[in-house]
């Protein structure tokens, strides 16, 4: 088997995979679940002294296109908010939690959101002291809107002057390592990671879903509670993993901790590969159950002796060099689409969308009329039979 240990901030994981902040961790029996399915860090769910976000909505939960769940595309919408429990009972739970994760050899990461500095102050203070192993800082949710006055979520993830006196602040009231989960909503997650760093972070989770609202023509009611909420899926995956990418370019030197829409172990190894030291999952676990932990930890696994590699650790960042910059794109090559006549059914459809107008049906027969065609690759993807290919030319 090969390593899966990383070090984040100087705190050691048995594996890469980090049961994200939310409903999988909502409380000490759900928390103790994602533990002993093999997750290598747990965050509990957000702690806050805001009662209007201990109090869930009902109902809160969403997922578009369900039909879509195993095959990938689909998207979750929720206004799931924070822990129910106030900052002093939510103590409790934490509390509860701490021997099965020493047990088990968990990191215990508490998240927690203040809505000025001194709740911020307070609450890092208190889950230090409740047993916690690491603290992240929620500037990433909710989703919901809030008000503009309050330091918390997207918000306070989206104001360079507020981050960097929430960072500042709970740094000098914990002496535990300190994570800050970026937002995409209304932010540029470099330019704030990089502000981050500078105000002391430890870590950074890149990064957390968008604010969404799904609304209904008929009723013109935005649909089931009301509002807007969070919306995500593994149709996140290339965003986020190209904010981790950017952030590993911009010379960000903290470790980062890819997170968004991670549904499986080649979700995960992308992000890993572009830079990322672990992983947050935690719609995954929502839509397939908690041995979705598992199964990621042991493909990430298979993967590596696979390939040959003896420890997780070597394919940190191994594919930024691959990346290619916009003037390095190739420009040269010339590609011409080709059909597979014995495949294609004639429906038409590459001929309706090519751009360049180089698809023609002739009776029963797609045909390519190769001086128009640029090679651009659209019918190919398109072709809902496979029968067509891109072939070099030159």
């Amino acid at each position: 088997m090969a390593d899966l240990h990383v070090e984040i901030a100087g705190i050691a994981f048995k594996n890469p995979l980090i049961v994200a902040a939310g409903t999988p961790t909502l409380d000490a029996k759900n928390m103790i679940k994602c533990i002993k399915h093999g997750a290598g860090g747990i965050v509990a769910k957000t702690v806050t002294y805001a009662k209007i976000h201990q109090i869930q909505p009902r109902p809160r939960f969403k997922i578009i296109h369900p039909e879509a769940v195993d095959s990938g595309f689909f998207s979750l919408y929720s206004v799931e908010l924070m822990a129910h429990l106030p900052p002093e009972k939510w103590v409790k739970e934490i509390e509860k939690v701490k021997p099965i994760a020493r047990q088990y050899d968990t990191v215990l990461i508490a998240s927690i959101a203040g809505r000025n500095l001194e709740e911020w102050s307070k609450l890092a203070s208190l889950m230090e002291e409740a047993g916690a192993d690491m603290i992240e800082i929620n500037v990433s949710c909710p989703h919901v809107e809030e008000d503009e006055r309050s330091l918390m979520g997207k918000v306070a993830g989206s104001d360079p002057k507020v981050l960097e006196s929430i960072i500042k602040a709970v740094k000098e009231s914990t002496s535990l390592p300190v994570i800050g989960k970026l937002t995409p909503q209304g932010a540029n997650p470099v330019l704030m990671g990089r502000i981050a760093e500078r105000a002391g972070i430890d870590a950074l989770v890149a990064t957390a879903r968008f604010q969404g609202l799904v609304l209904d023509i008929d009723s013109m009611k935005p649909i089931l509670w009301g509002g807007a909420g969070g919306y995500g899926g593994p149709w996140m995956v290339p965003m986020s993993c190209n904010w981790v990418y950017h952030l590993v370019k911009s010379g960000v030197k903290v470790p980062i901790i890819g997170s968004g829409g991670i549904m499986n172990y080649k979700d995960a190894l992308c992000f890993m590969l572009l830079g990322a030291r672990a992983i947050q999952v935690c719609t995954a676990i929502i839509v397939k159950g908690y041995s979705v932990i598992e199964s990621i930890v042991n493909g990430i696994n298979e993967w590596l002796e696979c390939k040959g590699y003896t420890s997780v650790t070597e394919i940190v960042g191994k594919a930024v060099p691959n990346v290619l910059s916009l003037e390095e794109l190739d420009r040269k090559s010339v590609y011409k689409s080709s059909i597979d006549q014995m495949r294609c059914v004639a429906c038409g459809r590459c001929v309706e969308c090519c751009p360049y107008n180089a698809i023609t049906l002739d009776g029963r027969r797609a045909r390519v009329i190769t001086e128009l065609c640029q090679g651009c690759g659209l019918c190919v993807s398109l072709c809902p039979v496979n029968a067509i290919t891109l072939v070099k030319v030159s």
